[in-house]
């Protein structure tokens, strides 16, 4: 069996690790989009390109995005993109030129609702409390205090089986 790899974990509805490569990254985005205000159209075969609309006051502009899971390893094809959507700017590239939307920055900020229809988004988000991290700790004092009875309960069998 393949190594399995993951990113670190996140709370995104329907995702459970940060995305690694190309397809986790369309995932992530796709659970997103209307938190984004992204509508998307059309995704290239052959380059890390999509198109798709975004909100302005005008109303829906088309955009060409590059993507990326990390902003150093984006090949830019001859037609640059509008903006460059990653999970990680580790290069640090955005500019007036070319802004950058980096997904990692939002993860904490993600809202209930969707923006487009108002809808809650299905998903994992109604399981976990407002602070992930609290609900985190509490989970490993369960797993510690369960893995306790077990062992106290694996000790008071032994005894049984010894007539004690």
């Amino acid at each position: 069996m393949k190594e399995s790899i993951v990113g670190d974990p996140i709370f995104w509805p329907g995702l459970v690790y940060s995305p690694i490569n190309l397809n986790g990254l369309l995932f992530a985005l796709g659970t997103i989009t209307g938190e984004i205000g992204f509508l998307f159209e059309e995704f290239s075969e052959d380059e890390a390109i999509a198109i798709c609309r975004r909100k302005t006051k005008e109303g829906w502009k088309r955009i060409k995005v590059g993507l990326s899971v990390r902003s150093s390893e984006y090949e830019f094809p001859e037609n640059k993109p509008d903006l460059l959507l990653c999970w990680n700017d580790d290069a640090h590239i955005g500019d007036d030129d070319l802004p950058v939307l980096e997904l990692s920055k939002i993860n904490g900020r993600i809202k209930s609702n969707n923006a487009l229809t108002g809808r809650p988004l299905g998903g994992l988000e109604g399981i976990f409390p407002d602070d992930p991290a609290e609900d985190l700790l509490r989970r490993g004092e369960t797993a510690a205090n369960f893995e306790e009875t077990i062992r106290q309960l694996d000790d008071r069998i032994k005894k049984l089986k010894n007539g004690q």
